[in-house]
């Protein structure tokens, strides 16, 4: 056995099964992550440490900015394009891409720069990026904490129902996986905070930065670990497990405005594996850009989110589908030494194939 998975393959006849036990599903999936958040959850603040037992909901995407595109204070998930009976097709404003791992205290005033929509009217500051790449990094630690007790509950539980060789083969590496990139996004929120609070300057280079006066009807926060460049050579092997192996991101966001939208693109300063990338990325044409940003977010990250007045041609292009339900998630027979075999389904000349959101507007799509 030798295969990729894809969210977007599973049959009919696997959609219609999903969809008859979804109550059941749903309701056992959610006694267990319920168990593995509460045993995820930190007792301490992550920012400022002061021992706390309410968290703050922090939003991936500023709450301000995701209410531009919203419909009736809803906005969809990438799953109205894969369509799997037991995800989450659409969410409210306030429920989306959240995370619970800093004090309400601390989400009032570490992000305070980033998320004022009139500091855009000049090209963001050094506090500014620092701000943006801190809460990318406490999201996914967020993720990686909660994902770690999971994957420790369902080997436990699971493991007994599927037999412990598939819980040996998939939770298992899911688990030393997530320990491991654990331990990079909590090294890269240390280097963030210690930015802001030193004030230090050119820590982050911002290689991209686009006004467009318009709204687009997608929004996305995050960091994307990119696994290949241009010309297919490695950036980011995610099937290294060795601990002295640093993933290096590349830090997305697009933020739809009331009049308008921003894009940005910039990494850490010692992100030496990026260069060639960015180099090709700046030699682009404008609307190229841009086809590369989208196609970036939609295969690589499941945390965008769009308004719900797309047009549904849009929801089933099959091209779409395929690259919203990409995973690095394979399975085979012999472990994986290296991520050779990713490169045709990651490949960065595909955007072309893809409908891009980023020259839509939000009251024509």
């Amino acid at each position: 056995m030798n295969e990729l998975f894809n969210f977007n393959y599973f049959s009919r006849a696997e959609r219609d099964s999903m969809d008859l036990h979804k109550v059941d599903f749903s309701k056992y999936l959610s006694q267990l992550s319920d168990k593995s958040r509460r045993d995820s959850k930190p007792s301490h603040c992550f920012y400022c440490r002061e021992k706390n037992n309410r968290f703050c909901n922090s939003h991936s995407v500023p709450a301000s900015f995701l209410k531009n595109i919203a419909v009736d204070g809803k906005v969809f998930t990438t799953n109205v394009i894969i369509d799997l009976p037991i995800l989450e097709t659409e969410k409210g404003v306030n429920s989306s891409g959240t995370f619970q791992i800093i004090c309400r205290k601390c989400d009032s005033e570490i992000f305070r720069e980033y998320e004022n929509a009139s500091n855009y009217e000049n090209m963001p500051t050094d506090k500014m990026l620092a701000q943006i790449a801190m809460k990318n990094h406490l999201r996914n630690i967020g993720k990686r904490l909660f994902e770690k007790s999971l994957y420790e509950h369902a080997i436990a539980e699971l493991g007994n129902r599927l037999g412990k060789q598939y819980a040996n083969m998939y939770f298992k590496e899911m688990l030393n996986v997530s320990k491991i990139d654990l331990l990079d996004y909590i090294r890269d929120f240390k280097k963030a905070k210690k930015a802001i609070e030193k004030e230090w300057e050119n820590e982050y280079y911002l290689f991209f930065y686009e006004r467009l006066e318009y709204v687009v009807p997608i929004a996305f926060q995050g960091e994307v670990c990119l696994n290949f460049d241009f010309n297919g050579n490695t950036i980011n092997d995610v099937y290294n497990k060795s601990k002295h192996y640093n993933l290096q991101s590349l830090h997305i966001a697009i933020f739809p405005m009331k009049s308008y939208s921003i894009v940005m693109l910039f990494i850490s300063k010692n992100s030496n594996r990026l260069r060639q990338f960015y180099k090709r990325f700046n030699s682009l044409e404008p609307s190229d850009k841009l086809s590369v940003v989208n196609y970036i977010i939609l295969s690589y990250s499941e945390d965008v989110f769009m308004s719900k007045s797309i047009h549904d041609r849009l929801v089933n292009d099959e091209e779409l589908k395929r690259i919203v339900g990409l995973t690095t998630i394979h399975f085979a027979d012999s472990p994986i030494k290296n991520n050779d075999h990713l490169e045709h389904h990651f490949n960065l000349s595909d955007r072309h194939k893809t409908p891009n959101f980023l020259l839509m507007h939000h009251d024509n799509v």
